[in-house]
């Protein structure tokens, strides 16, 4: 099996570079996996993005495997489910014969990962942190993104990213060309758009998937060394996704009386909990762009950041700062920003108007269609 799978894979790299030409002038196809995977920050965005591009481009095709989870939003794009394999699989094997024997067209793959095999490749690579901390994923999960990431970049027709940081580190650690990587933010799902204003509770809200890479141990450990605890409550909401390894988070401390630990929260019930928060908090150690973030600020939340460089680049003007690894510095930060008034500060409109998917879409269709200004 494995030889028959090697052999396919070298007769897919010698087919794939050829007539690209032609191939630009048809229609977009998309890498549609994302609809097979729980929703965090990377599916987030091949959702936003897809809706967009079909807007844009109504007869863009969405390919998909046959597990998925989102049935609504796949209805939505009238994906096409393909293959008969799931996973990294589909996307190495069946996904790049169907495009063979569809004449080659662009494909755009927004969640990370796209065929190798196949030679006119466009996809969104979120962030460097499997190159930076292996550690904070699984070894199979680390090894797999470093083999593939690397030469994707290499063989792909184009590359793009959620901020100027992450762009700059992809230039520097792969040795691309600037001109071959483009940058398309993360901007406010469509659900949040409809979120109707809500009475801010003392809710200290955090989302993001249990790892050690979001930080929430020392949120936790700064929340109860705050003076905070008794009238404001501690909210994580998070996935536990196997791809992580441990997070460090003592499991006691999550027992505390004031703190309300959800394992998964549906689109409607987030919004709500955003609506209803006074203040959002993100310490991840490494972000490629940070979604809470924004969506703390478009909600009217105060918010407190990790002071890591792609939180300066994007919301220097909008958030306070601290040190992630420094518990009494967080916990002074809470206590301050508790006490200050509620409400997006007017420097921050701009922010918010600049991260947008739409604007995105049309980066990711300008340069797919050879169209870039």
């Amino acid at each position: 099996m494995r030889v028959i799978f090697c052999t396919l894979w070298i007769l897919l790299i010698l087919c794939g570079n050829n007539n690209f030409l032609s191939a630009q002038k048809m229609k977009i196809f998309v890498n549609a996996r994302f609809l097979t995977q729980p929703v965090s920050g990377v599916q987030r965005y091949g959702i936003e993005c897809s809706r967009q591009i079909k807007k844009l481009l109504p007869d863009t095709v969405f390919l998909t495997p046959k597990n998925i989870l989102h049935e609504e939003i796949a209805t939505e794009l009238n994906a096409h489910v393909i293959g008969r394999n799931t996973g990294h699989l589909w996307e190495q094997a069946d996904l790049p014969i169907h495009l063979l024997r569809n004449g080659r067209p662009p494909l755009f793959s927004p969640a990370n990962t796209a065929p190798l095999s196949y030679g006119n490749n466009y996809f969104t690579l979120h962030d460097l942190a499997f190159y930076h901390h292996p550690e904070w994923n699984s070894k199979a999960f680390s090894t797999w993104y470093n083999i593939l990431m690397p030469r994707l970049a290499l063989r792909c027709r184009h590359m793009f990213t959620v901020s100027q940081t992450v762009r700059d580190e992809i230039i520097r650690n792969y040795k691309i060309g600037p001109g071959k990587i483009s940058v398309t933010y993360n901007g406010i799902s469509a659900e949040m758009q409809h979120m109707q204003p809500g009475q801010k509770e003392k809710i200290i809200l955090a989302v993001g998937t249990f790892n050690k890479r979001k930080n929430h141990q020392n949120l936790v450990k700064a929340y109860l060394d705050s003076n905070l605890t008794k009238d404001h409550q501690l909210v994580i909401i998070g996935d536990k996704n196997k791809v992580f390894a441990e997070t460090g988070i003592d499991e006691a401390l999550l027992t505390q009386a004031n703190i309300k630990v959800y394992d998964r929260l549906n689109a409607e019930e987030l919004v709500t909990m955003y609506a209803r928060a006074e203040i959002v908090v993100s310490l991840s150690l490494y972000e490629g762009f940070g979604i809470p973030v924004l969506e703390g600020l478009y909600s009217g939340c105060k918010v407190i950041c990790s002071d890591i460089p792609a939180y300066r680049e994007l919301y220097d003007a909008c958030v306070a700062f601290c040190d992630p690894n420094d518990i009494q510095d967080i916990a002074a930060t809470l206590e301050f920003v508790a006490k200050k008034e509620i409400g997006v500060e007017r420097s921050c409109e701009a922010t918010l108007a600049k991260y947008d998917y739409a604007k995105s879409a049309q980066v990711i269709i300008d340069e797919i269609m050879g169209e870039k200004k």
